[in-house]
């Protein structure tokens, strides 16, 4: 039995089959991406419950690709690594949106994993306001989103400004969400 989704996005290919191998002892299914570029195509067709992206990599590098990502609305749970990490480096990335940011080679990665996965839900099974925690990770977000700009547009009367401002959001950045979650905003 699968216990959870990991895409690795890492050009270095020995750490990231090392990664994989001990992933997949312990039944996670784990898909790897040389780059950013194979990483963007894999994302399209696939949902995970987390992605590792390493920071220097090349062509794109991994924290232009997380920024890329965040301001598009992207809902998969991402953890930076890099060999080299500076201080601004990792304050930045979770800035962006990352859950963590790990330092290379990564020592005892199974805890690692679950207690990312944890903080995901994704070892709950219980539902909660309709939300199936089985579900994948983007599908759960979709619904509670949904759910919640719904409430908000209710109480609001449909004042796009006000529920943008209670999101904190930009509103261009709200009607798309909106959009993409199929919300008629009248």
């Amino acid at each position: 039995m699968i216990i959870g989704n990991i895409l690795i996005i890492d050009d270095e290919k020995i750490n990231s089959e090392t990664i994989k191998d001990t992933l997949e002892d312990v039944n996670y299914s784990v898909t790897l991406a040389a780059n950013a570029t194979e990483a963007k195509a894999i994302v399209k067709t696939q949902t995970f419950d987390l992605i590792m992206m390493d920071v220097w990599m090349s062509g794109q590098d991994g924290m232009s690709l997380l920024e890329e990502w965040m301001n598009a609305g992207f809902t998969m749970p991402v953890v930076m690594m890099s060999g080299h990490a500076e201080h601004q480096d990792v304050i930045k990335a979770i800035k962006l949106g990352a859950l963590d940011f790990l330092k290379k080679p990564l020592h005892d990665i199974l805890p690692l994993v679950r207690k990312f996965l944890s903080k995901q839900g994704i070892y709950k099974s219980e539902k909660v306001s309709g939300i199936d925690f089985d579900l994948p990770l983007k599908s759960a977000r979709n619904i509670f989103e949904a759910q919640y700009f719904k409430h908000h547009l209710s109480q609001n009367n449909n004042n796009i400004a006000k529920v943008a401002d209670i999101a904190g959001l930009e509103r261009t950045t709200l009607y798309r969400k909106l959009k993409d979650l199929g919300i008629d905003k009248k």
